[in-house]
């Protein structure tokens, strides 16, 4: 057991690039006003790892050693690519034979040629096959940063810099790019950015007065905010959410631990962490709630069934704060999907099509009969988010498979949500949407691939690729062909709220 009782602040590098992980089940604290403590459990090892020790041993690695080793070996596979497969997909470098492997093959590797330790090329971190983990060590860490830093300050005078006017690189504390992609898209959220950056300041249940883990994860969010939306006056390091990463495994323990996880997931996380510290607990209609997600990202579907022999329609409405729209498998013939025109609007088009049930019980036939089922949109919210499920499960043989969809889907940068409303003849210009931020998966599946998020500088017209720590200015062209995953639009027109 390790005791947390203090934690990093979030504007420089912490000694430790990562943070414990509390277990899945079980997670214990004490509920202090003046010092909380936490207790968690952990993967990582308090003590130092035996590979690592017994690799600087063999090579003689100290501070100066170990960073013109991890140099050298940047330096040689400057384009990474797997030796075996040639894909560049999270792609590690074996610290005993200097192979760069992608993640699967380096796992091969290890066992083949007991060789433990691996570098990943992208974050630095180091990975033991034995422990099975991101291991820390002071020596490797030192040289990490040193070379972090090296790069960032190499770029400093050009548009991959860490802060460019509002936008802001965020450390990556060992597979958390769906974390980091998450969060990017949003602080870059007009309405929230307007929100935290006011004077209004947030009135804290869960003030810390030593300064140790706070709880609270608006206070988090903002301190976020003004480092994103600030940050160009002060300094060029990119922020690290380790707090932030601690608050969503504290309250939502299946997300715990170094895996790589789904940002959706993350996304609904984040969602129900600031609705349940900011919601009414006097007030027990969901509608009335007043807080920062139910205010922007809430809106209702309103599902209308008919019944094909009286007739009769019974109508409900359900409140969402995404919506998630299916995508055609490769070798399915779906009429709402022609070939090769895969869209956001087809996929809204299936979404709120007329459909068939062929076991529906009537109350006023008193049976079970056919019905048809439509879905429409009863409120449009002022951020809407569009979950595409990429990520679907097969049937293969006895069990199942998470198998990706990886056809190109084409969206807009402006969206009308009119055709999928409940009321069609309403309000036109209030359901105009304009796109600020794409969540993309790159890879095969969403345990081995890799998350970036592409945010837009509205008033500049400027497209900005956020990866983990590195921010470069791109294409719009590059935005329009990515696998987008999470579709994020703002209404257009916004009423102010209080």
């Amino acid at each position: 057991m390790i005791e947390l009782s203090s934690a990093t602040t979030s504007s420089s590098f912490p000694s430790m690039g990562l943070v414990s992980s509390p277990p899945r089940s079980v997670c214990s604290t004490t509920n202090s006003t003046s010092s909380p403590t936490v207790v968690v459990q952990t993967r990582l090892h308090k003590f130092p790892c035996q590979e690592i020790e017994k690799l600087k041993q063999k090579y003689r690695i100290q501070h100066t050693s170990c960073f013109t080793h991890l140099q050298n070996l940047i330096n040689k596979h400057r384009i990474p690519k797997c030796r075996e497969c040639g894909l560049d997909e999270q792609c590690r470098i074996c610290l005993d034979c200097s192979l760069c492997l992608c993640r699967h093959h380096a796992q091969q590797h290890s066992r083949l040629c007991s060789h433990a330790l691996a570098i990943d090329i992208k974050r630095l971190f180091v990975h033991c096959y034995i422990c099975g983990d991101v291991q820390y060590d002071s020596v490797f860490e030192r040289a990490r940063r040193k070379i972090i830093l090296l790069q960032q300050n190499s770029s400093n005078n050009s548009p991959s810099s860490s802060t460019i006017g509002g936008i802001c690189g965020l450390l990556n504390l060992g597979n958390t790019c769906f974390m980091n992609s998450v969060l990017q898209a949003f602080v870059h959220a007009p309405v929230l950015r307007d929100c935290f950056l006011s004077e209004k300041q947030h009135h804290c249940e869960f003030q810390d007065t030593n300064h140790t883990i706070t709880n609270c994860i608006m206070c988090q969010l903002r301190q976020l905010y003004h480092h994103v939306h600030e940050g160009q006056q002060r300094s060029n390091e990119p922020f690290v959410p380790s707090q932030l990463l601690y608050l969503i495994w504290t309250h939502e323990n299946h997300l715990a631990g170094f895996e790589e996880q789904d940002a959706q997931e993350l996304l609904m996380a984040l969602f129900n962490i600031i609705h349940s510290q900011n919601s009414n607990d006097d007030v027990d209609d969901e509608k009335t709630c007043s807080c920062i997600i139910d205010r922007f990202f809430k809106g209702a579907l309103q599902s209308e069934i008919t019944c094909s022999q009286c007739g009769s329609v019974s109508t409900k409405n359900d409140l969402v704060r995404d919506i998630s729209l299916q995508l055609p498998f490769a070798s399915s013939n779906d009429e709402c999907f022609p070939s090769s025109s895969y869209s956001l609007e087809n996929c809204l088009w299936r979404f709120t099509h007329s459909e068939t049930l062929s076991n529906f019980y009537c109350d006023k036939c008193q049976m079970s009969m056919s019905a048809n089922i439509k879905l429409t949109i009863s409120q449009a919210p002022i951020v809407a988010c569009f979950h595409l499920k990429r990520f679907q499960y097969v049937k293969k043989s006895r069990s199942k498979m998470r198998k990706k969809i990886s056809a190109h889907i084409s969206f807009p940068d402006e969206l009308d949500l009119t055709p999928y409303m409940t009321i069609t003849n309403f309000n036109k210009d209030h359901n105009k949407y304009c796109l600020f931020a794409v969540i993309s998966h790159f890879g095969s599946s969403v345990e081995t691939g890799h998350y970036m998020c592409y945010v837009k500088l509205q008033l500049q017209n400027r497209w900005f690729r956020c990866d983990d720590h590195c921010v470069c200015e791109v294409s719009a062209e590059e935005v329009f062909k990515s696998e987008c995953y999470l579709l994020f639009y703002q209404r257009m027109s916004v009423e102010p709220t209080s």
